[in-house]
Formats: structure tokens, C-alpha cells, sequence
């Protein structure tokens, strides 16, 4: 069976929604987050034909809709991914990268499925390490370009903030181990991740097994997939699940290609010492360059000026912050042209250090870095004045 073909076959968007979201399915998030991305306009239309071709809506599902039609707007009130419990019958992924290293990874794909159902997919754009540049060649090839990846975060940060909660008890599917798996290993030595044991499976090797092209766009056309935007990761990601979905009915034993990276493999924890190393060094020069002296340090002015935390302070950070509003600064959330001072203290994320660099270097902006000693500093001369 092919969960996704008709998805893809399709010309017509009524028809791809009527026969991709079924309006008694039991996947409320996904009908859910149909109903809080469509356009009212569509919706209503959608609504219309589809009772008009006999389709029966769920009670819950009718609510959602009309209450978009009537607002204006809707907010699934489900969260990904536990709705489903992290739990998925395989994640179909695709890495792109900003230039030829591994490491260089600035987007990733992912079709999700569950009871052989394509429940979800996304795409996050990956902001690559220090002095990885973004290539006009391999944006010619994705599209994605330095204004897409601006404010993302690492990804570091994207396993820490969401990756983790699926990928460890996931069966993870890509084609071309040389590539994503290649990209993957580099990014977790790069990062010193150290919190993953991922099973995966490559469509190449079951291409192989079973006597079929190795590229994905030939086992697209052979299975008569339409792939509309190549090198779109989210769109490679689909495609790639569903060839995956055609592939294991010609090999039913394809379980027995499924391997294993884990941070206790030997191949997969080579040190990375020397790039934190060098990431380390640098940071430290850049704290020393938008540090403030000490002069510097008594003409600072509270009031009207954007300050921004990260690290461990040896004060509670939130009676830190409000010490900043109670003497008219403005605490910003990231760090943005509109910031002024970062305080910095024990683990300080070191993507920061770099975003202010780039900020100062790249868009002539002027932001100073704190210490917390600095910062104490700051605080002891202000409490001993009447400001």
C-alpha cells in the first residue's frame, strides 16, 4: 500500500484534502492543524464540497471549522509530538547543507508517519557553526538563503529543544547514508552530543536490494511519485518515506538492513576536542573585544537600554532582570539588533558570543558584553547612587 501517493497525484487541492484529511479520522491533530492553517476562504469552501460529496464530519471536527469560518481564526489544541507520544512507525528525514562540509547543515526535513498514515511533516532551518558559509551554489540548489537562517537556532539547540524526544525510539529513514547519515555523525561530534542511540535505514541499500535506480528522483518517477520542489527537505523527506513505503513490500526482510549510531559507538564518539577547542579560543577573543574597561563601566546607563541574559549568574537571574526594569532597562528575549549589553555567566551559550560578533562585524551594531563580575558592578554602583 502507498500512504502517500494520492497526496502527491492529485492536481486538485479539494481533492488532496478530502482524501488527505478524512474528516472522521482519529487524528485530531492532524485535522486539527488543517483547520489552523487553511485560509477561511478555502476552509469554507472545503467544508461545502466535501458534505457535497457525502463525507460525514465529526462533531468535534464541524466545531473547529465553523469557529475558523466565524473568527477568523483557530488554534489546535493539540502539541507535537505528544499528541502521539513520540511514538511513530518510522521519521523519514533529509539534511541540507550550506556548503560541501557535513557539519555545514542548514535545514532539515521530516515526514512523520504512524499506523501507516503520513500524520505530519516539518522543516527547520539549521543555523550552520562559525564560519560556515552559506554558498551561492548550494543556494541555487535549495533556496535557502543567510535571511532564512538569521534568528534559527543550531543544532544543538534543536536536538536539545525538540529532536530528542523522537529520534532515540524512532526507526530514522533517509536516502543516502554517504549524505544525512554522514551530516548527522558530524553534527553530533561537532556539538559533543552525547545523549542519542538512533536506528536508521537507508532507501539506497533496499534500492539496491531489490534491483531498482539508487537515485531518489528515479525511484520517484518509477513509482510514479511527483516531486514538485527537489532539494526542499521537507518535500525529499516525504518522497523519501513514501519509496520507502513501495520498497519494503518488494523486500518484506527489511528489517535486517536497519543499523545503529549511538554515542557509545567508537565510530560515532570521535572527539571533537580540537573544533571546541577552537570555538572556545574564539569566543574568548570576542568577549575580550566588546568587553567594556573599567572606566567604561561607571558611564554605563540603565534606562532605555536592551539586555539579554545567558549563563549561570551568582545572583538569581530573575531578581537580576528585575533589577534591570526597576531602573528602566528593557530585557529582550534574543539577541537582536535592538540589544545593548549581554550579561554573561557561567555556560554561557556560546552561539551568542558569536551572533554578537556577527551583529558588530556584519551590521555595525554596538553591543557589550558583560561579565557577572561586571554586572555586580553595575548593580553595586547603582544601589549606592540615587538613581
Amino acid at each position: 500500500m502507498n500512504w502517500f501517493k494520492n497526496l502527491f497525484k492529485s492536481q486538485d487541492k479539494i481533492s488532496i484534502t478530502v482524501e488527505g484529511v478524512n474528516p472522521q479520522t482519529e487524528n485530531e491533530f492532524r485535522f486539527f492543524r488543517f483547520v489552523e492553517n487553511e485560509p477561511v476562504y478555502f476552509l469554507e469552501r472545503w467544508f461545502e464540497e466535501s458534505k457535497k460529496l457525502g463525507h460525514k464530519f465529526k462533531p468535534q471536527y464541524s466545531e473547529a471549522i465553523l469557529k475558523k469560518i466565524q473568527t477568523g481564526s483557530f488554534k489546535n489544541p493539540h502539541k507535537f509530538p505528544e499528541y502521539f507520544n513520540s511514538d511513530f512507525d518510522f521519521i523519514a528525514i533529509d539534511f541540507e547543507t550550506a556548503n560541501n562540509n557535513r557539519v555545514s547543515a542548514c535545514a532539515l526535513g521530516l515526514a512523520f508517519v504512524k499506523n501507516e498514515t503520513f500524520v505530519h511533516k516539518e522543516k527547520h532551518f539549521i543555523l550552520p557553526p562559525k564560519g560556515e558559509k552559506l554558498l551561492s551554489t548550494h543556494t541555487n540548489l535549495h533556496g535557502i538563503t543567510n535571511d532564512d537562517l538569521e534568528f534559527s537556532l543550531n543544532f544543538r539547540e534543536l536536538w536539545d529543544y525538540e529532536l530528542h524526544k523522537y529520534f532515540n525510539n524512532n526507526l530514522i529513514v533517509f536516502h543516502n547514508a554517504s549524505m544525512d547519515l554522514s551530516v548527522m555523525k558530524s553534527l553530533f561530534s561537532f556539538y559533543e552530543i552525547e545523549n542519542f542511540n538512533i536506528n536508521y535505514l537507508d532507501t539506497m541499500r533496499l534500492a539496491e536490494k531489490t534491483g531498482h535506480p539508487k537515485k531518489l528522483t528515479d525511484l520517484a518517477k518509477k513509482f510514479d511519485i511527483e516531486i514538485t520542489n527537489h532539494h526542499d527537505p521537507q518535500e525529499d523527506a516525504a518522497v523519501c518515506a513514501n519509496v520507502f513505503s513501495e520498497l519494503i513490500e518488494l523486500f518484506p526482510d527489511y528489517r535486517e538492513l536497519i543499523r545503529n549510531i549511538s554515542s557509545d559507538n567508537s565510530d560515532a564518539k570521535k572527539s571533537s576536542k580540537d573544533l571546541s577547542l577552537k570555538v572556545e579560543n574564539e569566543n574568548l577573543d570576542i568577549i575580550r573585544k566588546y568587553s567594556k574597561s573599567k572606566e567604561e563601566l561607571n558611564s554605563i546607563c540603565i534606562k532605555d537600554s536592551g539586555f539579554v541574559f545567558t549563563g549561570e549568574l551568582t545572583e538569581n537571574r530573575e531578581s537580576c532582570k528585575e533589577f534591570i526594569i526597576k531602573h528602566g532597562g528593557l530585557i529582550k528575549p534574543s539577541i537582536t539588533s535592538k540589544v545593548d549589553f549581554v550579561i554573561i555567566g557561567a555556560g554561557y551559550g556560546w552561539s551568542k558570543i558569536q551572533k554578537i560578533h556577527v551583529l558588530n562585524s556584519q551590521k555595525n551594531k554596538n553591543i557589550k558584553i558583560l561579565s557577572n563580575g561586571d554586572f555586580l558592578e553595575l548593580k553595586k554602583r547603582y544601589d549606592n547612587t540615587n538613581h
